[in-house]
């Protein structure tokens, strides 16, 4: 985030301790990546009512950008706005995160099998050094680097896929699971950091193949076991479809 200084609030703010307070008044992505932080951390909590006044003075800024950066944060899933009530931050249950791994499954598994075709040593190269950026920072237990290349990864997946419309159901899809993977939950270990990371290793080793049905096994097994070990979500290999009933080129 260029040119955005942070500060800390003042300790009147109704909101202090909650969110960092941001210099620059007219930022809506400044503002609303400090309200993503302050969620992803535990600093707001799930349910908890954001009122838009408040909050715009504890972070520094004016209701017209909070309103953006709210908007900007109900598309990826972080709060929702319910008419003649206000916006509240989001809370998911195993019911909602199921349904949304079951989907971006099947939508990824598209996006591997395409990339396995295009797979070349450079992109191999780039994709090598976001696994060791997420190896690194989970030995440092660097929780916003770890994730920044975690999304970087399956973000450099599916636009090798060339699918424009494939990419942004992605992206939205990860970003509501990013927000049960991190909401009412603790930190992720540095355990399970390191065990991301080299699952992620064999995603890529699955890629690195060329091999559609290589890949989208390797990804399968490594997806599956992430999800099902750490939130317990029972979610079965048979349950998917084949490598060749999405194939659609």
């Amino acid at each position: 985030m260029r040119n955005i200084i942070l500060r800390s609030m003042s300790p009147t703010a109704v909101f202090s301790g909650q969110v960092k307070r941001i210099k620059i008044q007219s930022a809506p992505q400044a503002a609303a990546e400090a309200i993503r932080e302050a969620i992803t951390f535990g600093a707001l909590k799930p349910v908890q009512r954001l009122i838009e006044q408040k909050l715009a003075a504890s972070l520094g800024i004016g209701q017209p950008t909070l309103r953006e950066a709210l908007k900007e944060l109900e598309h990826q899933g972080f709060v929702r706005k319910i008419p003649q009530r206000g916006t509240y931050i989001t809370t998911f249950d195993k019911k909602d995160c199921r349904e949304l791994l079951e989907v971006r499954m099947r939508l990824e598994l598209l996006a591997i099998e395409r990339a396995a075709r295009k797979m070349t040593p450079e992109v191999q190269e780039e994709l090598t050094k976001l696994v060791e950026g997420m190896r690194i920072a989970a030995e440092k237990f660097d929780l916003p680097r770890f994730r920044t290349c975690d999304a970087e990864f399956h973000r450099k997946i599916a636009a090798l896929a060339d699918n424009r419309r494939l990419a942004k159901a992605l992206d939205g899809i990860m970003s509501q699971l990013l927000v049960y993977g991190t909401i009412g939950r603790k930190p992720d270990s540095r355990k399970e950091l390191v065990a991301g990371a080299a699952q992620h290793k064999q995603i890529l080793v699955g890629l690195a193949t060329g091999k559609p049905s290589e890949a989208c096994r390797a990804f399968v097994t490594q997806m599956l076991k992430h999800w099902n070990e750490n939130y317990q979500l029972g979610l079965q290999e048979n349950e998917l479809p084949s490598p060749a009933v999405l194939t659609v080129l």
